[in-house]
């Protein structure tokens, strides 16, 4: 029964209903945040509006089935905030549109809400500036004027505080949660708070105790801080930036703080926009393109030491893997196995069926090995068919039972893509020490047996004497 009810999203319709339950409350008291704090008209914020931060990211995350969140979540603000029902279902199905909207472009455009590249960023802040707060600022305020709500001087400016208010509240809000909630395994929640904490402290001491009043200097004192942090942890980053924006707000509204000093309040409040949209904007765009970059460097290490047909370390990871095996028995006297693996018919595999089947054969080889060594052993692709097995901790004896194993698993491979073939392995194996204690010496003298064992019929195991 409970699978009945499961949605596309992993969770049940009752799990759905909750969750909507308390985002729908959650914009409604955020909604009642904002107002009181940065309130321009009856509903409408000059400065962070945060509810619609919370809105996109919850309909990013979840999708269609979070709308009625926003939708009753905003028709309660409307209707806490004085407007009577008719306005109140119109301002809350714009609002419903405007998610829908959200949703619809965002994966239309591929973008990925974990924010992991610039694009992705980029796509974003375009939507919100561009597309979806001019669309609610437009007709959110056109109900308000036919409802008799405000002046008809004042349609253009409420429209422009609408969607600037809205907009620095997305901003803001949207990308922070994302990356949070997308990165939770580098990310603790002990910390998120102490960075909050720290950064509300600072700009506290910066503002009020010291009593900068410079912009500019402020900045500069604020930025760096900030954008440090957002190369290491670019979760952290953000909550340190809310911390700024969120305790500057508080302080402009109280009376206190840089962005009031001799200025009159509107310039007061210009300046404090700036603030919040450079401080938030420069620390996403840096952030996400040095994870970027972060991405791009592993993924290309990851290319240039691991085989990208099989996933195994290359040839470019031998010489640090052996030199491992010999640090281990120059300082705890732990004897290793050097075995050089070379597939007996797979030039016929090849020659016969194409170069598609050979690459499969190759992946089922190397499959087939690592499920037959130990955790501790390790699997190299040399290139072609050629393989490195390195075996610790073993002798000769044990080294034979378990290169046998290797040969009966890869022995009993018969048939790709439904082609019949037959193949076997030759293998060299030379042991540290005895056989040298360095790379060049152990290589060498572990092919060269492999070579003996094609030389005297394949489908064999040699030690080097």
């Amino acid at each position: 029964m409970a699978e009945y009810f499961q949605t596309k999203h992993g969770m049940t319709s009752i799990k759905m209903l909750m969750l909507n339950i308390l985002i729908a409350m959650l914009y409604m008291l955020t909604g009642k945040l904002s107002f009181a704090l940065f309130q321009e008209d009856m509903i409408v914020t000059m400065t962070v509006f945060i509810p619609e931060g919370i809105a996109l990211t919850a309909v990013l995350i979840y999708g269609y089935r979070i709308v009625p969140a926003i939708f009753f979540g905003q028709i309660l603000l409307a209707l806490d905030s004085g407007l009577s029902v008719v306005p109140a279902l119109g301002i809350a199905t714009v609002n419903a549109i405007e998610a829908l909207i959200a949703y619809k472009l965002f994966y239309a455009y591929k973008l990925d809400k974990t924010l992991s590249d610039f694009r992705s960023l980029i796509g974003l802040l375009l939507l919100i500036i561009f597309v979806l707060q001019p669309f609610s600022a437009i007709f959110g305020n056109t109900i308000l004027h036919f409802s008799g709500m405000g002046k008809e001087s004042d349609f253009l400016q409420n429209i422009f505080f609408w969607w600037f208010g809205n907009m620095v509240g997305q901003i803001l809000i949207a990308p922070m949660l994302l990356i949070i909630y997308f990165n939770t395994q580098s990310t603790k929640k002990p910390i998120l708070i102490l960075v909050a904490l720290l950064f509300i402290g600072i700009n506290y001491t910066v503002q009020v105790l010291i009593g900068v009043h410079n912009i500019s200097l402020l900045l500069l004192i604020n930025l760096p801080l900030v954008i440090y942090l957002a190369t290491v942890n670019l979760s952290y980053a953000t909550v340190a930036t809310f911390g700024l924006v969120v305790s500057s707000l508080y302080l402009f509204h109280f009376g206190k703080g840089s962005f009031l000093g001799d200025i009159n309040p509107i310039d007061g409040l210009i300046n404090l926009n700036f603030f919040i949209l450079s401080h938030t904007i420069l620390v996403l765009i840096i952030g996400v393109l040095f994870r970027e970059k972060e991405t791009a460097i592993t993924s290309l290490l990851s290319k240039a030491h691991y085989d990208a047909l099989t996933g195994l370390p290359n040839r470019y990871m031998l010489n640090d893997e052996i030199e491992r095996r010999i640090y281990a028995y120059k300082h705890f006297a732990q004897e290793s196995a050097i075995c050089f693996i070379d597939i007996d018919g797979f030039k016929a595999v090849n020659d016969n069926y194409g170069h598609d089947v050979g690459d499969k054969l190759l992946k089922k080889v190397a499959k087939e090995i690592q499920q037959v060594i130990r955790l501790d052993d390790t699997l190299l692709r040399l290139g072609g068919d050629e393989f490195l097995l390195i075996l610790s901790y073993i002798d000769k004896e044990q080294t034979q039972e378990l290169l046998d194993r290797v040969m009966k698993a890869i022995g009993s491979i018969d048939v790709i893509d439904h082609h019949k073939i037959e193949i076997s392995l030759s293998i060299g194996v030379a042991r540290c020490p005895a056989n040298g204690l360095s790379v060049e010496e152990l290589i060498t003298t572990a092919d060269d047996a492999m070579y003996q064992v094609k030389k005297s019929g394949k489908d064999a195991v040699i030690f080097a004497e």
